[in-house]
């Protein structure tokens, strides 16, 4: 039976626990930009900061919790680096932290992989994390992490302070839309209300989960996300789902790959443009392990199953995961009729076919080009080959 006491970690910019009379913190650190671990000390307790107020709010809720602070973020830029919030994850994990918090994020698909590492290396350890959606509302690392609980605030502003809805099937992997505005009490006994953002509504989730560890310490990451949809406000609930404000209709290249030949074929031309710092996206009809972190991704997790539009479903991919490229996988021998009658009506930039295992041929506005005996060196050459067609276009 796990008999510790459940301590909250805010990750954050620091906790100055007398502006909202927090109380005493559990920890009080800081990691600095060389991932020295240390005490946080030289500050004013009294000062307000965006860590104390997502403080004051999970207190707010949950009055007994047990507070602890870990300072990643400049006091006056709110920025840090990648490793120091993989240093600070992985300290809460080696340290019996229970749950974090967690008001930021990275949307660069570079840091992905290893962010995610240090998330599974929490989750293993039964650390549960509660992280806020970029307020862009595009996809969050880790926000929108299978193993971690995504919140973004009520836009729409349906729901009362500390109401929250959960967001079943959700494209971006955000769980919960929750109420961001909070009543909190000063240490001088004027009240302020916080702000309508993504950050704001995490902590209170936060608080939530604290308060079901409380009643059973025990259940996991699993047990915590169904409690949260039975305890989930209804009211209104469709109308909270993640819809998406400012769209764009997507500008990028797209080229359709038509392989029944060649396994890999696409991960190895996407993993050609990632490495090149191109955030490219291949879309399969139905890939039995999607990877997003590599760039490889479900067509059906952006499609309205009722209504499966493949060009909405580009336009969903585009506007959440904001790719520079869109590759889609599919096999014209195998492909549903839906799919196929959707590749018809796209405007794609390239065509590539897959029509054996030797010979691939890419077919563009500048005519087609075959490449035998493919290999990996073929595919180098192929990669620069696309490379030269974009470049010719933007001319």
């Amino acid at each position: 039976m796990n008999t510790l006491p459940i301590n909250i970690a805010v990750i954050d910019d620091g906790v100055n626990e007398k502006h909202y009379q927090t109380d005493r913190l559990s920890y009080n650190l800081e990691i600095t930009h060389d991932l020295t671990v240390c005490e946080r000390v030289d500050y004013d307790p009294f000062l307000p900061s965006h860590g104390t107020t997502c403080a004051a709010i999970i207190k707010k809720y949950s009055p007994e919790a047990v507070l602890s602070s870990i300072k990643i973020l400049d006091s006056s830029s709110r920025t840090g680096m990648k490793a120091q919030l993989i240093r600070a994850l992985k300290w809460c994990a080696d340290n019996s932290i229970r749950i974090v918090n967690l008001s930021l994020g990275t949307i660069d698909y570079r840091d992905f992989n290893e962010v995610k590492e240090a998330v599974d290396y929490a989750f293993e350890k039964n650390v549960i994390v509660v992280a806020a959606c970029n307020n862009r509302n595009i996809f969050t690392c880790p926000a929108s992490f299978e193993r971690v609980i995504g919140v973004r605030y009520d836009f729409i502003e349906v729901l009362n302070e500390g109401e929250y809805t959960y967001n079943f099937d959700s494209m971006d992997g955000i769980n919960i839309s929750a109420c961001a505005k909070h009543t909190l009490k000063k240490y001088d006994g004027t009240d302020i209300v916080t702000n309508e953002c993504n950050s704001y509504a995490a902590p209170m989730v936060t608080a939530h989960v604290f308060n079901l560890l409380r009643k059973n310490p025990n259940i996991g990451f699993g047990e915590i996300i169904d409690k949260l949809q039975q305890e989930a406000n209804r009211k209104n609930y469709t109308e909270c789902i993640h819809s998406f404000g400012n769209c764009k209709e997507p500008d990028i290249p797209v080229i359709l790959v038509n392989n029944n030949s060649l396994d890999n074929f696409e991960k190895g031309l996407t993993g050609k443009f990632r490495s090149d710092g191109f955030n490219a996206l291949c879309v399969y009809e139905n890939i039995k392990e999607p990877d997003i972190c590599n760039g490889y991704i479900n067509i059906r997790q952006f499609s309205n199953q009722q209504l499966p539009s493949l060009k909405k479903s580009f336009y969903n991919i585009f506007n959440i995961l904001v790719p520079d490229i869109l590759l889609l996988s599919y096999d014209n021998q195998k492909s549903d009729i839906m799919l196929m009658k959707g590749i018809m009506e796209l405007d794609s930039d390239i065509e590539i076919c897959v029509y054996n295992i030797l010979d691939v041929e890419v077919k563009s506005s500048y005519g087609i080009r075959v490449f035998n005996h493919f290999d990996d060196n073929q595919l180098e050459n192929l990669y620069s080959y696309i490379l030269e067609l974009f470049e010719k276009e933007e001319k």
